[in-house]
């Protein structure tokens, strides 16, 4: 009580899922401008690709790049949201994507999950941290 930036409210996970279904959704509607509003300007993210990225802009950009022309399809659930202090959350989020090529032909079908951090800057959620873990992964046909 008292502190505004406490994940202490079910509007506040409310919110904070609301970013994670933000970014299905700015990624498979091709809305990179949407896409950025998910990320913090200091990002750690690690997609299980040996890459690492620290900007939400690097991010953004590498995303776009990558799903441009696509047809995408990511679909969320089983979110486990959890207070990490003032203005901070942790979540776990369950995810299963499938992308194809402009052509309909399958790129990848993925499943896993989402370990994310949260951090409420100017008094909206974004994400800070995100580590892809990958229980299952199948990739199309390569041409």
């Amino acid at each position: 009580e008292g502190d505004s930036n406490m994940m202490s409210s079910a509007e506040d996970e409310r919110q904070v899922i609301d970013v994670i279904n933000r970014y299905a959704y700015a990624l498979d509607g091709a809305d990179w401008p949407l896409l950025r509003t998910v990320w913090a300007d200091d990002v750690d993210a690690d997609f299980g690709t040996g890459e690492t990225w620290n900007s939400g802009d690097a991010l953004n950009e590498v995303m776009e790049k990558f799903h441009t022309g696509l047809k995408t399809m990511h679909m969320n659930g089983n979110y486990v949201i959890d207070d990490a202090g003032p203005g901070k959350a942790k979540g776990r989020t369950y995810v299963r994507a499938r992308l194809f090529k402009p052509d309909g032909a399958l790129l990848l079908r993925f499943a896993g999950w989402y370990d994310d951090e949260f951090a409420k800057i100017e008094d909206k959620w974004r994400i800070t941290k995100r580590k892809v873990t990958t229980i299952e992964f199948e990739q199309g046909p390569q041409a």
